[in-house]
């Protein structure tokens, strides 16, 4: 479901990445009319993974469906002069446009057209700089942002062992999330000034913004992780430890680190004879028999869900919780009760629940939600909204500038 605090404005969106899609899919789910200008035969985006029921084909990236949920489609040829036209018609009209860099759309000209327009620019590093011109995807940006380091887990030989990608499009859907929100602060200050902003945003810097932890290291003279394996060192921290144990089906994380902690965790287990011996009385002794506590931890909790022992240990007030899978998440109270699973409507892709909005409201109406149009689905309604009439639009069609 959709929200209405953005009703009436209106977003034009061009272009063919994740940041600038998820940019658009926050506004529009917040109530704004966002068009989404593709090219003939559709965008990219369209073709991405994951696909429904693992089967590519028209229609089926589950992906593009959520990013394009409650947004309308136009096709048009930027290449041809026809169609730069009709973009500059609706450009008149806007209140916002989300692009890449590399549609040849230059801010001159809108803000000719428009004066009152705010640009959001998504580029990988920025407008301008020794690396304005440079290509990148979210893979290399993950990577340059220094968050790669954390996906290499300690292995026993780093040179055979590279490390992972990050899952998804990480780097696009942060960078989209900042977008949304510039842009928004961008009409506010577009209100004050009387005519239109320009907001320049860096999916490189965007992911960078988070380096909270990697700064903190760096400054306090702290070891960093590294990728070689210290037996026992993964599950130590400074003060007792803490473990990602093994269920019957799946995982928690506990942490029993504290003495008055061990003692309420050996409780939770029915107080097994080895929590009773020497090496294992206090803190100390127990993070540097750290691996034997996890592996003994371990022969329990494996035969039991781990809801079981999470309930157990939080009872016992032992800091403890579930580590959920993706397909624990339909199934949370919390997450049901919220009614944050949004069920669309979607003519190939059926039976499929997507992340809703985070947020709730009780002063505007609940918007239904909308599937992402197929390519073009609005584009002579949009037309004929710029005064075309159907035949100038079936002359357009075959010119294929629309």
């Amino acid at each position: 479901m959709g929200l209405g605090l953005l009703k009436g404005l209106k977003v034009l969106e061009v272009s063919d990445n994740v940041a600038v899609a998820f940019s658009g899919k926050v506004l529009a789910d917040l109530g704004a009319d966002v068009l989404m200008v593709e090219p003939p035969g559709g965008s990219p985006l369209r073709r991405l993974p994951p696909y429904y029921q693992d089967v590519p084909g028209p229609g089926r990236s589950v992906l593009h469906n959520w990013l394009s949920t409650n947004k309308r489609s136009l096709t048009l040829n930027l290449e041809a002069e026809q169609g730069k036209e009709i973009l500059r018609k609706l450009i008149r009209g806007m209140d916002a446009l989300v692009r890449g860099p590399d549609r040849g759309l230059e801010t001159a000209g809108l803000k000719a057209v428009n004066p009152s327009l705010t640009v959001t620019t998504i580029s990988p590093f920025g407008a301008d700089g020794p690396y304005a011109t440079y290509r990148a995807n979210d893979l290399t940006l993950f990577a340059m942002s220094s968050f790669s380091y954390y996906l290499a887990c300690p292995v026993e030989d780093p040179a055979r062992t590279p490390p992972k990608q990050n899952p998804g499009y990480q780097v696009g859907l942060v960078a989209g999330l900042y977008a949304a929100s510039a842009t928004l602060w961008g009409l506010v200050a577009a209100k004050r000034k009387g005519q239109g902003v320009r907001i320049d945003v860096s999916e490189w810097e965007a992911f960078t913004y988070l380096l909270y932890e990697q700064t903190g290291l760096l400054f306090d003279g702290k070891l960093a992780p590294n990728r070689t394996r210290v037996p026992g060192a993964v599950i130590t921290v400074v003060g007792g430890l803490m473990w990602c144990v093994p269920c019957s089906d799946g995982w928690v994380m506990i942490s029993p680190r504290e003495d008055h902690q061990f003692k309420r965790w050996s409780e939770v287990m029915g107080e097994p004879e080895w929590t009773s011996r020497p090496e294992f009385s206090t803190a100390k002794l127990r993070e540097q028999n750290a691996w034997e506590v996890y592996e003994r931890s371990a022969e329990w909790t494996r035969l039991h869900k781990k809801t079981e022992v999470f309930l157990a240990a939080q009872e016992k007030k032992v800091a403890c919780f579930p580590i959920s899978q993706m397909g624990d998440l339909p199934e949370l109270e919390q997450l049901k009760h919220r009614a944050f699973w949004t069920a669309i409507d979607h003519p190939v892709i059926r039976g499929i629940r997507y992340p809703g909005l985070p947020v709730k409201t009780d002063a505007l109406e609940v918007l239904p939600s909308r599937p992402a149009p197929p390519p073009g689905e609005h584009t002579l309604e949009i037309c004929k909204e710029l005064g075309i009439s159907a035949e100038e639009s079936k002359t357009l069609w075959q010119l294929g500038v629309i």
